[in-house]
């Protein structure tokens, strides 16, 4: 999914909340401490081996994407 549409589905979501009375403001807001939040937890480690990954960058990179995306609509 591109990081425009990825970004406009989280708002969407967050937008129904509170029987889709929840202002665009909030929705954003909510959005965007779950793409932090995502990006607190992607820094590298793997739950399974414990071991650091430095190939996650990409991963990153998209989320960064998305937030910005979130921060524009």
């Amino acid at each position: 999914m591109k990081t425009k549409e990825k970004a406009e589905e989280l708002v969407n979501k967050f937008s129904d909340l509170e029987d889709g009375e929840m202002y665009i403001g909030k929705a954003k807001q909510c959005a965007l401490i779950a793409v932090d939040e995502i990006l607190k937890n992607s820094v590298g480690y793997n739950a399974y081996d414990g071991v650091i990954d430095n190939d996650i960058s990409a991963d990153d990179n998209y989320w960064e994407e998305v937030k910005q995306e979130i921060e524009k609509l």
